[in-house]
């Protein structure tokens, strides 16, 4: 076994001196017993275990199981500990924003910023219900803390939010079955791994939540049909949150105002959206009406969104401060707001060094790391910048942590550091209450193409599975 160090990120399974961290011990006993004749026949058969799941939902054509790397994160229930909760606190931020930004009384985020942003539409009116954000994921990064030293005590950044559409439940319980069966039974075993047995469901009832009906509300999950590529995860939640699975072209609004699924004529109180708005409203005609109305309920309310602008996620710390009185436990990587203009002069100066994204976007699309890029594709990113510079914001280009990822090599193992993130999602199960929170006790890791940042599936990273360890 040989492990690759090349990036000046702080490893998480190996210590500077190339000695694995005490935690990760029996992991990598296990990887050596295995030996590479036996990982890779466990590959395929987990490969063809979830192809198999794929094809019990009729999904016959294409690969929809995910690009992955076995071996698991882990995180100490201490870290584990710290991280959550100050996830919880942001989430409760976030929610008192958005009832304000109803009301109107908001007083936290520049207007500027919100009518700036391609997210919201100051023509709609919002109706977000007494708990605006029933699931939301945060993408963090950690960070060797400058007085640990090298045992591995971290520090967290959020880099984003994602409350429209994120990848994450359905995908982290898949790797969990694979990682508890099929390659480190024996660690998993031996480890006091956290459950993600239950979550699924979990998700079901925060969903439900938003309706008056509560647990008998009828649930669907809208999904753009088989060429998405996370299909079968829209599958996974329906069958696992006991809702519909229904693309737009099933649902219609009747003639007294209420959301139809026409194939079961069952009437829809609470959609799970996991297709873009644009598609959502221009394919079922009168359904902004239905929700405004309170007939149905659709999770990402219009305007709700705005939440995943990067530029409304500068304004989160001092959310905190302002709407719940105390100190963020958890800060955002440093970030620059190009719709301000002193912040907009600093990142034209430094434009090369910095990571610049655009507002808006998702997937790892439209962002330029000013370190990994050509003079000329830096040039060209900042001609698409300046002819709209509000729409972009700017983060520090960080050395955050690396994990490892595992190929085998005639009968060795090749572990290479590569960039890794945490995608943790959050619940508001509460009906009436949005201080209460629930963060599911496990993570989807994404990790980068080697010498890559951009952790994202559709940028070329890969999944994991996360083990948070109880005490």
């Amino acid at each position: 076994m040989r492990f690759e160090r090349k990036l000046p990120g702080t490893n998480e399974v190996f210590l500077e001196n190339g000695e694995p961290r005490p935690v990760y011990e029996g992991i990598l006993a296990e990887l050596e017993d295995t030996g590479t004749n036996l990982w890779n026949d466990k590959l395929y058969k987990a490969h063809e275990t979830l192809l198999n799941e794929q094809y019990s939902f009729g999904i016959k054509t294409g690969d929809k199981t995910h690009p992955t790397d076995f071996i698991p994160r882990i995180v100490p229930a201490d870290d584990w500990e710290r991280l959550s909760g100050s996830l919880a606190q942001r989430l409760r931020a976030i929610n008192e924003f958005l009832r304000r930004l109803e009301a109107g009384n908001e007083e936290v985020v520049p207007r500027e910023v919100i009518e700036s942003s391609i997210l919201y539409d100051t023509s709609w009116r919002d109706r977000f219900g007494p708990v605006p954000v029933r699931q939301i994921a945060f993408d963090v990064v950690a960070v060797e803390s400058r007085q640990a030293g090298e045992t591995g005590g971290w520090e967290y950044l959020v880099l984003e939010e994602n409350a429209k559409m994120p990848v994450g439940l359905a995908a982290m319980t898949r790797r969990r079955r694979m990682s508890r069966e099929f390659f480190f039974p024996e660690a998993h075993a031996e480890l006091p791994v956290r459950s993600l047995d239950g979550w699924l469901a979990r998700l079901g009832d925060s969903l439900r939540a938003a309706s008056p009906k509560g647990a008998e509300a009828t649930l669907a999950v809208v999904s753009s049909g088989p060429e998405d590529q996370f299909y079968l995860d829209h599958h996974i939640y329906a069958q696992e949150m006991d809702a519909i699975l229904a693309e737009t072209r099933h649902l219609k609004v009747d003639g007294d105002g209420y959301l139809v699924h026409e194939p079961t004529d069952q009437r829809v109180d609470v959609i799970y959206e996991r297709v873009d708005e644009d598609r959502l409203y221009a394919e079922i005609s009168g359904l902004l009406e239905c929700h405004v109305s309170g007939k149905t309920h659709v999770l990402f309310a219009p305007n709700s969104e705005i939440i995943d602008d990067k530029g409304v996620g500068v304004f989160i710390p001092e959310m905190v401060r302002t709407y719940l009185g105390e100190e963020p436990l958890i800060q955002n990587a440093r970030t620059w707001s190009l719709a301000l203009e002193e912040d907009r002069k600093y990142v034209m100066e430094h434009f090369g060094e910095l990571v610049v994204k655009s507002r808006g976007g998702y997937g790892g699309k439209e962002v330029m790391i000013g370190p990994e890029e050509t003079q000329e594709n830096i040039e060209k990113f900042r001609k698409t910048v300046e002819a709209n510079p509000v729409e972009f914001i700017a983060q520090e280009t960080i050395d955050f942590s690396t994990h490892v990822l595992c190929e085998s090599q005639g009968d060795d193992f090749l572990l290479r550091d590569s960039y890794a993130d945490y995608r943790v999602i959050a619940l508001s199960p509460d009906p009436e209450d949005a201080g209460v929170v629930e963060v599911v006790p496990g993570s989807l890791t994404r990790v980068a193409a080697p010498g890559k940042r951009i952790v994202n599936i559709s940028s070329g990273g890969k999944m994991k599975d996360t083990w948070v360890l109880g005490r």
